[in-house]
């Protein structure tokens, strides 16, 4: 019986050790997992840093050009309020053209109407008399 307790024991130590060399195996590599990983960020950081910046600039750019868009924008806005102000005034000038003026032209244009009619009779009243 003591030389399997024996045997046991040996079976453990020996068990033991070579799930201790398998753990060393398993870290050793994940240590090179990990010092790659380190690489590998290192140099997303190091190529990222570039490309953040040129993205800095070219938001800078963007933001640079949108506000003179919007300067542009409001430019173009003002003068078109500017023209529709300038036809809102002819608007209101040909209005107020034409009711100082439709009334005499119209009072005018009857009297000349009458006296070419008036005219017109008489000159007709004149060929129908007879030629004596």
């Amino acid at each position: 019986m003591d030389n399997l307790l024996q045997l046991a024991k040996l079976l453990a130590l020996l068990s033991a050790s070579a799930l201790c060399v398998y753990l060393i195996v398993v870290l050793t590599r994940l240590n090179k997992v990990l010092e790659q990983l380190q690489m590998d960020l290192a140099d997303i950081g190091k190529n990222l840093r570039p490309v953040l910046e040129n993205l800095n600039i070219v938001m800078e750019r963007f933001k640079s050009i949108s506000m003179k868009v919007d300067d542009q924008v409001t430019l173009f806005k003002s003068a078109i309020e500017s023209f529709k102000q300038l036809a809102d005034n002819v608007v209101m000038f040909e209005e107020r053209v034409q009711r100082r003026l439709e009334e005499p032209i119209h009072r005018v244009s009857t009297l000349v109407g009458n006296i070419i009619s008036r005219i017109a009779s008489f000159v007709g009243l004149r060929t129908q008399e007879p030629m004596n």
